[in-house]
């Protein structure tokens, strides 16, 4: 059966294949090792580009946590170009707590796996433990992990401080949705907790399809075009105010770094369609963008903000880390193809230009460079050196 699988991904036809099918394959199959390789090739090919530092630029040695899909292979990267000593360490294994008591490092980097119900609550309760129990500097924030591939708790995070979002409605009970459903204005959208690229989100038209989908949630659960098929929204139904023809806008934080780029539309979505659309982002936006994350405090995360057709900003997400704009997806500047070279990431471009909005003395100042590399961890790991008083050489971010 891997087999099967194997060649059906390689050749792109497993994308093709009816939901139903692919999920039974899914089911019958190692489908967790069978991603471990994609995530080991993306690891060394990321690796076989770094551009190490010729020596330290300090003596602090940081600690990273390792991820299942190897991301913290970016942290790893970063260190390496910045000239930081660093070690990783598996908070994954049985005797974690012994590992984590005996280490003592500067800071401590941590991108969680958030494919799964279960891989997502293990790597909290290790971020809690390291950052509440153990009193350990976390980077970045518990608060941003906390929210991070949750729809749920974003929306109460967002409801709490005040951020424009799309009115959404969240059901404990499927008396409480259905009830709801018979007042309720279509076309609505429905989204499972967790679940990234749109996956786990429908547009739906009517009462039938809305209907369907709250006997799904509480009954045998919504299963999604997802990680792990025995992975199921259940108990719970989340839906949001559709809000007709809208852009989407991607919005960077780091520190006072700012990028933004629109995600192209495919279908009636724009998450997930590896569609990028460079344009210079107005003042506004960066404006909406940063005041939000101001109210929240938070410096270190990214936005992926609704322009309606009045101009309207509305914050859909909020996310601690994102998927970075590399080599494999479709990228435009002005309706011109840009190609992106083995290593690159850019998250921004301006003019035909890849580089930074910098907030500065409460001007938006555009810096070109190339600031963005690996996933964005150089100026993450610069900014967690920085605020703890002691910056590394070069840039602020």
């Amino acid at each position: 059966m891997e087999k099967l699988i194997k060649i059906l991904r390689g050749s792109g036809a497993l994308r093709l294949l009816p939901r139903q099918l692919k999920m039974a394959l899914k089911a019958r199959t190692d489908f967790e090792g069978l991603h471990r390789m994609d995530w080991q090739e993306h690891y060394d090919s990321l690796m076989a580009h770094v551009r190490p530092a010729g020596e330290l630029s300090t003596q602090r040695e940081v600690c990273i946590i390792h991820d299942w899909m190897m991301r913290h292979g970016y942290y790893e990267a970063a260190c390496l170009e910045l000239g930081v000593p660093y070690h990783v360490l598996d908070l994954t294994s049985s005797d974690w707590v012994r590992k984590i008591e005996q280490d003592d490092s500067f800071i401590y980097f941590l991108r969680p796996f958030v494919l799964s119900t279960l891989g997502r609550a293990i790597y909290e309760e290790r971020a809690y433990f390291l950052s509440h129990v153990l009193g350990r500097p976390l980077f970045p924030k518990f608060d941003s992990l906390w929210i991070y591939e949750s729809k749920r708790r974003c929306v109460n995070w967002l409801e709490h401080y005040g951020v424009p979002h799309a009115k959404t409605w969240i059901f404990l009970s499927s008396r409480e949705a259905l009830s709801f459903l018979d007042r309720a204005a279509f076309p609505l959208v429905f989204k499972t907790d967790i679940g990234s690229d749109a996956l786990g989100v429908r547009v739906l038209h009517n009462r039938r399809e809305a209907r369907n989908v709250v006997r799904a949630c509480f009954g045998r659960g919504f299963q999604s075009h997802f990680y792990d098929p025995r992975d199921r929204n259940y108990g719970q139904v989340l839906f949001q105010q559709h809000l007709g023809e809208v852009k989407e806008w991607r919005v960077i934080r780091i520190g006072e770094t700012f990028f933004a780029y629109q995600k192209g539309k495919k279908g009636e979505f724009h998450s997930g369609t590896k569609i990028v659309e460079y344009h210079a982002p107005g003042e506004d936006l960066l404006n909406f963008s940063r005041n939000a994350l101001e109210r929240m405090g938070m410096n270190a995360v990214a936005l992926d903000v609704f322009e309606d057709m009045e101009g309207k900003f509305f914050v859909n997400e909020v996310q601690a880390y994102y998927g970075a704009n590399e080599p494999g997806g479709y990228y435009y500047e002005d309706g011109r193809e840009i190609t992106l070279d083995a290593g690159q990431t850019i998250e921004m471009m301006v003019h035909g230009e890849p580089g930074r909005f910098h907030y500065q003395e409460g001007q938006w100042r555009f810096e070109a460079g190339d600031f963005a590399r690996n996933a964005g961890c150089n100026l993450r790991v610069k900014l967690a050196f920085q605020e703890k008083g002691e910056p590394l050489p070069g840039y602020l971010v």
